[in-house]
Parts: structure tokens; C-alpha cells; sequence
């Protein structure tokens, strides 16, 4: 009986070390260096952004967009349908508040994008 219940621990330890020495992961960046489409959470951290903005003098200003899903051909054929919020605009900076339960944030001819520091907290429990 005691050798039975060595097998099942030993065996339950190796499972456990075969089921958390997967690939390492990356963090999400706290910078968004190109245009393209970003998961929360995955590819960049949620918080307060701000963008250098274009520098481009055609009429093409910065586009982006806080999506709550990433269309997919079966979905809804409606793109602003998943739209939360969105701004089209040629001044700088920018400034955008990407909240952890969005699930894409989308940019376009905006620049850099940068993770602003969090406010400290005041320490205060009420």
C-alpha cells in the first residue's frame, strides 16, 4: 500500500514539473514601435499610452482603435461594430487609456506608442 501511494505522488511530481517547464513566454511591451493590430495582455500591457503622433503632412492624420474582439471572416461584417473607442487626428501628442479588458488595440500612422508610469499609489485603504 505505501509503494502504491509513492507511484501516485511521484508520478503526480512529474506531471506537474512536465506541466510547468513549458517555453518561456515574453511579457507584454510596454512600447508600440510600428503600425499593426496589438492583443492586450498578449503582445502589449494595458494602461496609458502616449504616442508621438505623425509627422507625415499629408492628409493622412493617426487612426487608432480599442477593439473588444478581432473581426474574423465569420463574424459580424461590420469592423466598427468592435470598436469601443477610436480617434482619427493630426495633432501630438496622443494620449489613449488601453484597459486590461480590451482585447486589441489597433494603430495607423501614429508613431510610437509609450506605457506611461502608473500613478503612485497614495497609500491610503478608505
Amino acid at each position: 500500500m505505501r509503494a502504491g501511494a509513492f507511484m501516485i505522488t511521484g508520478a503526480f511530481a512529474s506531471a506537474l514539473v512536465l506541466a510547468t517547464s513549458g517555453t518561456a513566454v515574453a511579457e507584454p511591451a510596454t512600447t508600440i514601435s510600428v503600425d499593426g493590430l496589438y492583443l492586450v495582455n498578449v503582445d502589449i500591457r494595458p494602461g496609458t499610452y502616449i504616442g508621438d503622433g505623425t509627422t507625415d503632412p499629408a492628409p493622412a492624420g493617426c487612426f487608432w482603435q480599442r477593439l473588444w474582439k478581432v473581426q474574423t471572416a465569420a463574424d459580424y461584417p461590420d469592423p466598427n461594430y468592435y470598436i469601443i473607442a477610436s480617434d482619427f487626428t493630426r495633432l501630438r501628442p496622443l494620449t489613449v487609456q488601453i484597459e486590461a479588458t480590451d482585447v486589441a488595440f489597433k494603430t495607423t500612422n501614429c508613431g510610437a506608442w509609450h506605457l506611461q508610469p502608473a500613478a503612485p499609489s497614495t497609500g491610503s485603504a478608505g
